[in-house]
Parts: structure tokens; sequence; C-alpha cells
């Protein structure tokens, strides 16, 4: 599957809801990766959880293999092999970017892995979420648009992403093994 597939799945169903709602769009965004994740044998959380000792509600969790939480939604961090914050479409400006990045670093601290995925953004928007922008921490833009709702142009980050997760996954199998975004 390729990113602009799964943009245009989430535009079409997003349009089928007959209102706009955010809630309903970033709630629709996390099932659609957690689907297509699933797809391609890659366990994740369900929507929207926690990780023992940090305040921060989590989109989507990649576990360990094996890995279940506590009652369903709370992770401890080892259990953790990559946490996901997941957008549809991208950025709303400096202070998203600046909230991200600190909740990453939240995260780095006690060990865990983060990454950030957005399935459309503009490619010319000043304040988009890239690594240098969020801490260096790895940025997945599946498509880039020009307008809103018109003609998509697939980045690649889709494999990207797919290949930093299994390295995550595969650390946690294999001691001391370095995870490369790349």
């Amino acid at each position: 599957m390729k990113g602009e597939e799964l943009v245009k799945q989430a535009r079409s169903a997003a349009k089928d809801f007959r209102v706009t709602c955010r809630k309903f769009s970033g709630a629709l965004t996390t099932q659609l990766i957690k689907k297509v994740l699933s797809e391609e044998g890659i366990s994740t959380s369900p929507r929207d959880v926690f990780i023992r000792g940090i305040s921060l509600e989590i989109d989507l969790i990649v576990p360990h293999r094996g890995e279940e939480p506590t009652f369903g939604l709370l992770y401890e961090p080892q259990q953790v092999a990559a946490a996901l914050e997941i957008k549809k479409m991208g950025s709303f400006g400096i202070e998203t970017l600046q909230k991200i990045r600190d909740n990453f670093n939240r995260l780095r601290n006690i060990g865990v892995p983060c990454a950030y995925v957005t399935l459309e953004e503009r490619k010319t928007f000043r304040h988009k979420a890239t690594e240098e922008n969020i801490g260096g921490f790895p940025c997945f833009t599946l498509a880039w648009h020009r307008v809103l709702d018109g003609p998509l142009e697939d980045t690649g980050d889709w494999e990207r992403l797919l290949e930093f997760i299994r390295g995550c996954v595969a650390s946690g199998d294999e001691p001391n093994k370095k995870v490369s975004p790349q």
C-alpha cells in the first residue's frame, strides 16, 4: 500500500461522515493506520493509551512481541517498541511542533522510541513537522498536497515508517540493537 492510498481512504471516510469533526477525523486516522499496520503483520495497541508514569495520552503504541497492557490501556515503558503521534492533516503551527517535541522528549527520557506520522500535509507549509523541528525524532508524511482535498504526491514515507517500526520491534528481540529511522 502507498501513503497516497491511505490518504484517499481517510478523505473518503471523512466525507462520508458528512460533517466536519476533528475528533472523528483523528479517531478515523488512527484506526486506519492501526488497520494497515495489522495487514502488514504489525501488532498495535488500541488507540489512546498510556505509559505508566507519563501523564500523556498516546495515539497508538507498537508493543514488543507478546506484551499486553494492564486494563487494555496501560503499558510499562519496557513493553513499548514505539509510540506514534498520528495526525490526518499535519501540524497546526509552531505550538503543535513544540508540544510534540516536549512529549517525545518525555518519552525518550523513559526509553521509549517515538515517531510522528501524518497522512498529508501542505509541502510549502512553514510549520510542517520535520525531523529537525520536532527535535530529531522520526517524522513521516505519507503524502503532500498543494491545496486542501487537491491532488496528492506520495512521499514514499509509508515504507520508511514500516522499516522504522520493524526496527523498533526487532530491537526488543535482539538486545543492544540500534534502531535507525532512515
